[in-house]
C-alpha cells in the first residue's frame, strides 16, 4: 500500500527496532523456553492445538510471532487472535498484511476526524453486503472497481491511490478494538535479542548490501567495529556488528524490504516474488558461513583500506562471528532451514501445517544431541564460493516439513540446538 504526500503518515514505522532485555529473551534460565511461532492469518484453533502440543507455559515461557496475525480467514478468527495476543502483551514483529489492516485503521481514525466522514463511513458499511456474497465465492473481480460510494463526490480522492476498500483487511481494521490497533502499531519491523545473536523479521534481511562486494569496507561484518575501550571484549563486538547490520545495509532500513523480500534480484534489488533471484536465505547464509571469529582473521584486515579484486577473492573468512534471522512470509519454500536461518511460514492458512520453533538453555549454551539433531546437507549452506557476493540463482534447500515428524532437532547457534514442533491446520 502507498500513499499520498496530501494524507497523514498512516504507515507508523516509528517502532522499527526493537531490542530484547535478557528478561525478555532468556538464554541460561532452564525453566523458560522461547517459542517462535510462523505466520497465523487468524488461524486461532491451530495456535491453541499448537501451543497446547508445546505445553506452553503462559507464566514462564516468552512467546513470540513473526508477524500476519490477521486475513485470508474469517474477520472473527484474525479478531481471535489479535484479542489473545493483545491481552497477553506478546512479544512479536509486524507482517506485511498486519501493515495494510493498520494503515486501513489509521485512515479511518483520520475520516471520522473529517468533517462527515463518520456518517460516510457507515455508510459505506451498510453496503458491505454487497460485496460479501462475491468474496465468499471467491470474485474478487467485484472489487476491480471501486464501490460507488468510495467515488461519491468529495469522498473518493480521500482513498490513497492504489488501496482496495472493503477487502479483508479493511474488514479486520474496522472491527478490531482500539487496543488492538494500539497492539499491531506498537509492533516493530525487526526484533533483535542480542543474547542469543538472533533477529527476528516477517520477511527478511541481508547481511551485506548486494551491490557491493562482500570485502567492501561499506559493509558491517568486513572489519571490526570500533569499540576503543572494549576491544577484547568479543561480546560487545558481536553486538556492535549486529547493530550494524540494521543501521548500514540499507535494504534492512527499507520498511518495504523487511516486511516483504523474499528474493534478491540479480540487480540488487529486493523482490516478494520466490521464483526469481536468489532466496535471501542463500545471500545470509553465504556471509555467515564465512564468519570464522576474531581469532582465526588476519587482524590488519582491519586496517586495509584497498584491496584489489584478486585479494578480495582470495580472502575466504571475515572477521565476524554468525548470526541467525528467524522469519516467516514465505509459505511457497514451506520450513526453510539452513544453519543460520530458520523460515517458519508452513502455510497454515492453506490447510497445511503452523510451525514453532523451541529455544532453551541448550539451545545457546550447550552442544546439540547428535542422535536427535536433524543434519543439514552442507550444500544447504557452504556452496557459496564464487567472487561476487550476487552469484546468481541457486538450488533451494527447504525442507517442507521434516520427514514424517513433527517434533524434530536442528542446530542453532555455536554449538546448540533448538526443537521445530508443528501441528496440522485445517
Amino acid at each position: 500500500m502507498s500513499s499520498s504526500s496530501k494524507f497523514p503518515d498512516f504507515s507508523h514505522y516509528e517502532n522499527f527496532t526493537h531490542t530484547l532485555s535478557n528478561e525478555q529473551f532468556p538464554t541460561n534460565d532452564k525453566d523458560r523456553r522461547i517459542i517462535v511461532i510462523g505466520d497465523l492469518h487468524g488461524m486461532n484453533k491451530s495456535l491453541t492445538a499448537l501451543l497446547n502440543r508445546i505445553s506452553y507455559d503462559i507464566q514462564k515461557d516468552i512467546l513470540i510471532h513473526l508477524g500476519d496475525l490477521t486475513t485470508k480467514g474469517p474477520v472473527e478468527d484474525s479478531l481471535a487472535v489479535l484479542s489473545f495476543m493483545e491481552s497477553n502483551k506478546i512479544l512479536g514483529v509486524r507482517g506485511n498484511n498486519d501493515q495494510e489492516v493498520l494503515q486501513w485503521r489509521a485512515w479511518m481514525d483520520w475520516i471520522v476526524s473529517q468533517p462527515g466522514g463518520r456518517e460516510w463511513l457507515k455508510e459505506v458499511d451498510e453496503h458491505w453486503s454487497d460485496y460479501e456474497l462475491a468474496l465468499k465465492k471467491g470474485d474478487m473481480s467485484a472489487f476491480d472497481s471501486w464501490p460507488p460510494l468510495m467515488k461519491k463526490k468529495g469522498w473518493g480522492n480521500k482513498v490513497p491511490k492504489g488501496w482496495k476498500p472493503l477487502g479483508g483487511h479493511y474488514q479486520v481494521a474496522r472491527a478490531m478494538s482500539r487496543s488492538q490497533y494500539n497492539y499491531l502499531r506498537s509492533l516493530p519491523l525487526v526484533l533483535y535479542a542480542p543474547a542469543g545473536h538472533v533477529f527476528f523479521v516477517h520477511a527478511g534481511l541481508l547481511a551485506a548490501d548486494p551491490s557491493r562486494s562482500s570485502t567492501h569496507l561499506k559493509q558491517p561484518l568486513s572489519h571490526w567495529p570500533s569499540i576503543k575501550q572494549r576491544k577484547h571484549d568479543i561480546l560487545a563486538i558481536r553486538n556492535a556488528q549486529e547493530l550494524a547490520l540494521l543501521s548500514e545495509i540499507p535494504q534492512n532500513q527499507d520498511p518495504w524490504a523487511v516486511q516483504n523480500i523474499r528474493s534478491v534480484r540479480r540487480n540488487g534489488k529486493p523482490t516478494r516474488s520466490s521464483d526469481e533471484g536468489v532466496p535471501f536465505s542463500d545471500l545470509w547464509n553465504q556471509i555467515m558461513n564465512k564468519c570464522s571469529g576474531f581469532h582465526t582473521v588476519d587482524t590488519r584486515f582491519g586496517s586495509v583500506t584497498r584491496l584489489t579484486g584478486y585479494q578480495e577473492s582470495q580472502l575466504a573468512h571475515l572477521p565476524c562471528y554468525p548470526s541467525t534471522v528467524v522469519y516467516g512470509h514465505a509459505a511457497g519454500r514451506g520450513l526453510d532451514v539452513k544453519r543460520w536461518s530458520v523460515g517458519l511460514d508452513t502455510g497454515c492458512v492453506y490447510s497445511r501445517r503452523l510451525s514453532a520453533l523451541v529455544l532453551d538453555v541448550r539451545s545457546f549454551s550447550s552442544g546439540a544431541s547428535e542422535d536427535h539433531t536433524f543434519d543439514f546437507p552442507s550444500e544447504a549452506t557452504d556452496r557459496f564460493h564464487a567472487k561476487p557476493l550476487f552469484p546468481g540463482a541457486a538450488t533451494h534447500h527447504t525442507f517442507d516439513f521434516l520427514p514424517s515428524a513433527t517434533d524434530s532437532r536442528i542446530k542453532f547457534d555455536h554449538v546448540g540446538e533448538a526443537r521445530l514442533i508443528s501441528v496440522e491446520c485445517h
